[in-house]
C-alpha cells in the first residue's frame, strides 16, 4: 500500500480552508499507484461529516474512518488511559501515552483489512503522524507524510 499521511490538528477536520485545498491538491495528484482511499482519524460527531469525507465521496474514493470506537478501546482496555490523557487542556504541548501505539496498530489493521491496492491519503492528529508513519514503513509500505498545523505543539510522552 502506499500512503501519504498528514498530520494535523482535529480542529481543522470539520472546516478549515487550508487544510481543503491541501487535501484537494493531494486527491488531484498523480500518484504512482491510483488513488483509492481516504483513511481518518476521526472522532465520532453526530450528523457532522469532515473535510476529508466530502472530499472521498467527491472524488468516487471511498473513505475510512480508522479510529477505534469506545467499544473497541474498553475491550483492548485503553478507554480511560485514551480519555483522560495528560495535559489535555495545556497550550502548545500534547502527550503520548502508551495506549496510542495500541491504537495506531488497530488504524492499521483497519487500513489493510479494507484497501486491497492503491494510494490512501490517511489524515490523523499530529501526535501520531511520525509513529504511524515508521509503524507502516517498517512493514514494507511505501509512505511519505505532510504536516499542517498551525503551530507545532512540543510531543512528551507520560510516564
Amino acid at each position: 500500500m502506499n500512503c501519504m499521511v498528514i498530520g494535523t490538528d482535529h480542529r481543522f477536520q470539520e472546516h478549515d480552508a487550508g487544510l481543503e485545498a491541501l487535501l484537494r491538491t493531494w486527491t488531484e495528484s498523480r500518484f504512482f499507484e491510483p488513488l483509492t482511499a481516504i483513511a481518518e482519524e476521526y472522532h465520532e460527531r453526530l450528523g457532522k461529516s469532515s473535510i476529508a469525507q466530502r472530499i472521498a465521496a467527491e472524488r468516487h474514493v471511498d473513505w475510512l474512518n480508522i479510529d477505534m470506537t469506545i467499544q473497541e478501546k474498553q475491550e483492548a482496555g485503553i478507554f480511560e488511559e485514551q480519555s483522560n490523557r495528560p495535559g489535555m487542556f495545556q497550550a502548545n504541548v500534547t502527550y503520548r501515552v502508551l495506549s496510542d501505539d495500541i491504537r495506531e496498530e488497530a488504524w492499521i489493521r483497519k487500513m489493510t483489512q479494507s484497501i486491497s491496492s492503491g494510494t490512501t491519503i490517511v489524515v490523523c492528529g499530529y501526535l501520531h503522524c511520525a509513529s504511524l508513519v515508521q509503524k507502516l514503513r517498517a512493514l514494507g509500505h511505501s509512505v511519505d507524510q505532510r504536516i499542517y498545523l498551525e503551530s507545532v505543539p512540543e510531543i512528551r510522552c507520560s510516564q
